[in-house]
């Protein structure tokens, strides 16, 4: 195998790489999963719901769902960002989570559940962009669709519906087929009034209306149809062009634009983009006559070919038909129209007849205006329309002017113009173009806009955002949209001097090499995965591909080694790797058992920190990969950059090509000289020792502290662990609370543990120690290596804290400190006057591993997948007194979290690890529950 290294490496120079997508992204789904990953914040999916007749059938209906779902890939779609630079789509198998049947006891809480789905952070590799749920609830069926706007191509509610009930009737639906839709939406915020408070203050009604988060919102009146010079038998279009009308004259006469833009949308629907063929935009402007607008508006629903084009004012659309029968099938739907959580929705006024001869006109507004201002908004129009006074005099005489302003000051030098334009003409290889050049003509595309906004901000502290540079896709123009910021400085590591290929530790590198030393130089800090893979592996291309990313970070190709009382690392050269013995295929590995690989004790002087072994597992025949690493090579940050390149490496490798990345990561030998020639940071260490000066030692339980007692003959002195996992609703509350309190799920989970420990111990104050990146430098951030450094928070408990405080406490802490990580915690302890490896700042260790990818999917040289997943290590026990580890993962596009606590026996013993574990998994259940932020900590028992 060493000679087959040699001579591929001998080969590597005279390889290309041509890769080519089977089926590659639209335009469309590209620039609206850039949107996604500009704001993923913001919620991009629709909320669609029906109320279903009572003579339909269940199973038919669940079973029509499933075969739309099969039968539309598009429902099915993923879309990866790969290492090439480019936006890869692919269509997996139907999950069990895009069609679910649900339960719930009422009206209202079907509504928090859907909103609850509807907020969840959406991955694009990972996550449908359409799920179908049925509630059953109250004696009714409910039928509510979450749509991406990754589908606004090819699906619209009515192909939705006609989709599902010719499912429903045994035929099949028709294929979906893409259509040209408006490039442009509506105003979120047409008004600047309209807004909400920007502090996020809210005012709120006495009598709740159970939504607890900005949705939007919808007011309803019923007109005299006189009122309007109308009668019940007026057409639909004429009755829309009249109310229509009318409020565009009432917005451009109070306060609003002097030309009002209204967007025509046929039937239900606003939440989702309209074709380009169906979509009208009529422009009406403030001189024009209510007979001049009308006539305009009623051309524009007729004939739906003048599009005026631009960013509309408000959407216009008749009302929802009440039902909409299928009485062949006994199928009806009848429209909810739900809030949303979706951004950008703007005013929508509806309007249509009533059974009782009237005129109703419903207005909503989006998540970004007030919930109140509709209300007021509809009101003094229907006082317009008496010939009331409007209220143009308490609207602001510049409130359109100022309506939207950037909170940050925007700037337009010569420089900043330069600026933008070097940097279009370097990412498009256009030196030629010029600073009124459209960007777009010269082959921009969405992938090219999104590197350059990233350039603009990491080495020239200008920030713009996405959508900016659609708006204004000139050098002269973007720059008029551009923040300068104070300071800015290259992303990028610096590049050294030295070719040298020795170098001395980093810090962190240096704290783990003083606690290995500390345990005899032993296999403690073995980095033991185990890969499970379903389907055959081709190890050949398997060990090209890893040796393709040891090419990449030299850093797993190095020895480590005392000279004159310095540790130091030096990298082995690739034309010495031949030398090595690194990779074993399952032939090369009968008889050997994994357990005792992930044992094996490095001598990191002679060999490699890593071992790669392929071995047969007996029971089910499977390929099983012992993959070892010493963990001074490799952090839990590395471990997912290193799956990512291996996934495309072997992408390549098993179709007998090289993999071409599209950038190449900077060393970590680069980093540890600079960061060893810098020196502690005097400051950051300050920050630690003042935070830690007086923090109290150990941990008590019950009134007893953590001191050792007597182990038994069967116990190991060094203890033991459990693990539980939460129940699935446990989980999505946990999820739930950390997107109402703004927080991660690290800080919810840190904050839940310490809340149990506090109801043991009586607690008001506490150190948590847990493991910190330590990449303060984003040059870094595609470096494979150990950065990691362990790192100590100090908790307070006040009498009246609640949960949500806990939790803000936690978040604050932790996110105040990120930029002091790189100071392990060994340098604290010494700061501090204590012996490093026999005194500690703290007894609790809680970390997470959140969503690690070593459950995965390669591709093999036919295309087909090979599917592997992680094998659980074999457990240890604590070297620490009690360490919690919260393990965060999705597989299938299920997600779970279980909790694995280990600890020392000779502290802790088994009525104590009882209670620890009745209680943390008590406090869990009460954080998932509705309403927790507020609850106070000490009723959590």
């Amino acid at each position: 195998m060493a000679a087959d290294n040699t001579r591929m490496l001998a080969r590597r120079i005279e390889e290309t790489f041509d890769r080519g997508d089977a089926a590659p992204p639209s335009q469309y789904e590209e620039r609206v999963w850039f949107e996604q990953f500009q704001d993923p914040d913001q919620v991009f999916r629709a909320l669609l719901a029906h109320r279903i007749g009572e003579e339909c059938d269940l199973l038919r209906l669940t079973s029509a769902l499933k075969t739309v779902c099969e039968v539309w890939p598009e429902l099915r779609a993923r879309f990866a960002f790969g290492e090439d630079g480019t936006l890869a789509k692919s269509i997996e198998a139907p999950s069990a989570s895009i069609v679910q049947l649900l339960h719930v006891p009422s009206a209202g809480e079907a509504l928090t559940l859907l909103h609850d789905l509807q907020a969840r952070p959406f991955d694009a590799e990972t996550d449908p962009p359409f799920q179908a749920v049925v509630l059953l609830s109250e004696g009714e069926i409910l039928l509510a669709f979450l749509v991406h706007g990754l589908l606004g191509e090819v699906l619209s509610p009515q192909i939705l519906l006609e989709g599902i009930t010719a499912a429903y009737a045994g035929e099949t639906p028709k294929p979906l087929s893409p259509r040209a839709v408006e490039s442009d939406g509506v105003d979120p915020l047409p008004l600047g009034w309209l807004q909400r408070p920007a502090s996020g203050s809210t005012v709120v009604a006495l009598r709740q209306n159970g939504i607890d988060r900005p949705a939007s919102h919808s007011h309803g009146v019923d007109l005299p149809a006189p009122l309007l010079g109308l009668n019940s038998s007026t057409a639909t279009n004429a009755l829309l062009a009249r109310a229509g009308s009318r409020f565009a004259l009432f917005l451009a006469k109070t306060g609003g634009p002097e030309t009002v833009t209204l967007r025509l949308q046929p039937g239900t629907g606003a939440a989702m983009p309209m074709s380009a063929e169906a979509a009208a935009r009529v422009a009406i402007s403030r001189d024009q006559s209510p007979e001049q607008a009308e006539k305009a508006v009623l051309s524009g629903l007729e004939q739906r070919n003048d599009n005026e084009g631009g960013t509309a004012t408000f959407t216009l659309q008749a009302l929802a038909t009440p039902v909409q029968a299928i009485s062949e099938h006994g199928l009806q739907f009848e429209h909810l129209p739900l809030p949303s959580l979706q951004s950008g929705l703007g005013l929508t006024l509806a309007a249509g007849p009533t059974t009782a001869g009237d005129i109703r006109l419903e207005l909503t507004g989006g998540r970004e205006t007030s919930p109140h201002a509709t209300a007021f908004l509809l009101e003094r129009f229907v006082s317009h329309l008496e010939g009331g006074a409007d209220f143009s005099g308490i609207v602001p005489q510049n409130a359109a002017a100022t309506a939207l302003s950037p909170a940050a000051s925007v700037q337009n030098d010569d420089d900043t113009v330069a600026t933008i334009l070097a940097e279009f003409r370097e990412a498009l290889v256009s030196p030629d173009m010029g600073p009124d050049d459209d960007f777009f003509d010269f082959g921009g595309h969405s992938l090219i806009a999104t590197r350059i906004i990233g350039r603009l901000l990491s080495n020239h502290g200008i920030e713009l955002r996405f959508n900016d540079l659609f708006s204004y896709p000139t050098a002269a123009s973007l720059a008029k949209q551009a923040t300068r910021l104070e300071t800015a400085a290259p992303a990028q590591a610096e590049a050294t001097a030295s070719d040298s290929l020795t170098a001395p530790l980093s810090l962190a590198q240096m704290s783990l090499w003083k606690a290995y030393a500390a345990f005899g130089f032993g296999e403690i800090f073995n980095i033991p995965f185990a890969l499970d893979f379903l389907d055959p592996v081709d190890e050949n291309a398997f060990e090209c591909a890893f040796l393709d990313i040891i090419e990449r970070h030299p850093g797993l190709r190095t020895h480590f080694y005392v000279e004159d009382d310095t540790v130091l690392q030096k990298i082995v050269p690739m034309h010495d790797l031949p030398g090595y013995k690194w990779f074993w295929t399952s032939e090369e590995s009968q008889g050997v058992d994994r357990h005792a690989e992930a044992g094996w004790r490095f001598d990191l002087a002679r060999e490699l920190p890593m071992r790669l072994r392929f071995l047969k597992d007996a029971q089910t025949g499977r390929q099983v990969l012992s993959f070892l690493f010493h963990h001074i090579v490799l952090d839990e940050w590395s471990v997912n950059l290193m799956m990512d390149e291996l996934t495309e490496a072997y992408r390549a490798r098993a179709a007998g090509k090289a993999p071409v990345f599209a950038t190449k990561p900077a060393p970590f030998h680069e980093f540890a000289r600079k960061q060893v020639a810098s020196g502690v940071n005097a400051g950051h260490l300050a920050y630690w020792t003042d935070m830690l000066r007086d923090a109290p030692k150990g941990l008590t339980l019950n009134g007893q502290d953590s001191t050792p007692h007597e182990a038994s003959q069967d116990e190991a002195p060094a203890g033991g662990w459990i693990e539980f996992k939460l129940e699935k609703h446990v989980g999505d509350g946990l999820y739930a609370i950390a997107k109402q309190n703004s927080a991660s799920l690290f800080n919810v989970v840190y904050a839940a543990i310490a809340a149990s420990l506090r109801h043991l111990g009586g607690l008001s104050d506490l150190v948590v120690g847990t493991s910190a990146s330590g990449r303060t430098d984003s040059g870094y951030f595609d470096t494979i290596g150990y950065f990691t450094t362990v790192v100590a928070h100090r908790v307070r408990f006040g009498e009246t804290m609640t949960v949500g405080d806990l939790i803000s406490s936690v978040k604050n802490t932790i996110n105040g400190s990120l930029e002091h990580s790189e100071i392990p915690i060994d340098l604290v302890e010494e700061a501090l006057g204590m012996t490093p490896g026999r005194d500690h700042l703290f007894e609790v260790f809680i970390q997470i591993h959140a969503k690690n990818k070593l459950n995965g999917t390669l591709a093999g040289p036919d295309g087909k997948p090979v599917e592997f997943r992680q094998i659980d290590p074999d457990k240890h026990e604590s070297m620490l007194g009690l360490q919690f580890e919260v393990m965060e993962e999705t597989i299938g596009g299920e997600r779970s979290i279980r909790v694995l606590m280990s600890y020392r026996s000779d502290r802790y013993g088994p009525q104590d690890v009882e209670r620890l574990r009745e209680t943390t998994s008590g406090v869990f259940s009460r954080f998932a529950e509705a309403g927790a932020s507020s609850r106070v900590l000490t009723t959590l028992a």
